[in-house]
């Protein structure tokens, strides 16, 4: 006899893509096994999110979630919404993705007396939340060891969590136009090698170091373009510097991509200069597209890149070890080629999104199971 699919309410904090978390969000709903769950997703409005929930055949509900900061009755009336969704839906357990969303889960869980998993994806603490939302989790799940000293301060939510890192579908994960085709889309000649780097244009980032580097570089490397993709607010200061430094001849800024995939197959050489990160899910699309790395050792990227095995690892804000590195892996292809062989394989064992899903299943299966005591410590 096949047992019932267990429903599930999970609850996003944004409705939009504003960054990984919620294509990693995403990511987990298409490696669900469908057998066993039945999930449905809470947005706070309509967007992109609820597009991909709905185009995976996850049925998808708004409700706002306010800032807590001077919300009033709004929140009352959010909470009270989403707690008559999760009784339409017979959700066994609520899941927060995100620490606004797990504040509505949470205080609608402890009125349902249902479970509540929080999923936490960053490592910088809500100091005015945070000493909440670890008394509302039945369990935390986080992205990486890095994210967990988040919980540092709770002993008992630091020991509990558990760690499931970010996978990506490989699948959907794969060029979609010959790579003459790309070179020729970007300009570049048959001579041309292409470092490049993948992120959102914000200080933590590092992309000013990366430039710094590349100035160096391409002193004792020819023919040496760098392909800078993303945007934000530090794109008019990064174009600046460029210039400063007499690169901008060489430095393409080509903003917000969609065809990520498409880019990286250009790129000789995959650079993360951040100088924090949480977990760095673009490192598992480069290593997916066979890309060698270099990438700072901060956060959670020592957990994702094997130093000297799929790429090179150097400190923080560290322009010359940066270039060096980098130097290092053009200099050497087959070394280069070696490495980036070695990540596909780590992201195929480790990351991809079917392991990561039933780790998260792991997590629910054992939640739903534990009293609803555990819930209220």
């Amino acid at each position: 006899m096949t047992p019932a699919r267990r429903p599930v309410l999970i609850v996003s904090n944004h409705a939009e893509i504003v960054g990984g978390g919620e294509v990693s969000l995403l990511t987990l709903l298409a490696g669900l096994d469908r057998a066993r769950w039945d999930p449905s997703l809470v947005v706070p409005a309509d967007g992109a999110v609820a597009a991909g929930a709905r185009d995976l055949g996850i049925p998808a509900h708004v409700i706002p979630l306010p800032g807590l900061r001077r919300a009033g009755a709004a929140v009352c009336r959010s909470v009270a919404a989403l707690r008559r969704l999760a009784l339409d839906t017979g959700a066994r357990l609520l899941h927060a993705n995100g620490s606004r969303a797990m504040f509505y889960a949470g205080v609608a869980g402890r009125l349902l007396g249902r479970p509540v998993v929080w999923h936490v994806r960053v490592w910088r603490a809500d100091r005015a939340l945070d000493w909440l939302l670890v008394r509302l989790a039945t369990r935390s799940i986080i992205i990486s060891d890095a994210v967990r000293e988040r919980f540092r301060r709770w002993p008992r939510a630091y020991r509990e969590c558990s760690v499931v890192p970010n996978g990506l579908d490989l699948g959907a994960f794969v060029a979609s136009r010959p790579t003459p085709a790309i070179r020729e889309s970007l300009g570049l000649g048959p001579a041309d090698r292409v470092v490049g780097c993948v992120g959102r244009m914000v200080e933590f980032k590092g992309q000013g170091h990366l430039l710094d580097a590349f100035a160096t570089l391409r002193r004792s490397a020819s023919g040496v373009r760098l392909l800078l993709v993303g945007d934000g607010p530090e794109r008019p200061a990064l174009e600046d510097r460029a210039r400063r430094l007499g690169i901008a001849g060489e430095v393409q800024f080509v903003g917000h991509r969609r065809d990520v995939a498409d880019l990286l197959t250009v790129m000789e050489v995959f650079v993360l200069p951040s100088l924090a990160e949480d977990f760095g899910r673009v490192l598992l699309e480069a290593m997916a597209m066979e890309r060698p790395v270099v990438a700072t050792g901060t956060g959670g990227v020592p957990e994702i890149v094997e130093d000297t095995v799929t790429g090179l690892l150097v400190p923080p804000a560290d322009a010359v070890a940066l270039a060096r590195a980098v130097g290092a892996l053009l200099a050497d292809p087959a070394r280069a080629h070696a490495m980036g062989r070695a990540g596909r394989r780590r992201v195929e064992t480790c990351f991809n999104h079917h392991r990561h899903a039933r780790l998260v299943e792991a997590v629910w299966t054992e939640v739903i199971g534990a009293p609803v005591e555990r819930a209220r410590s």
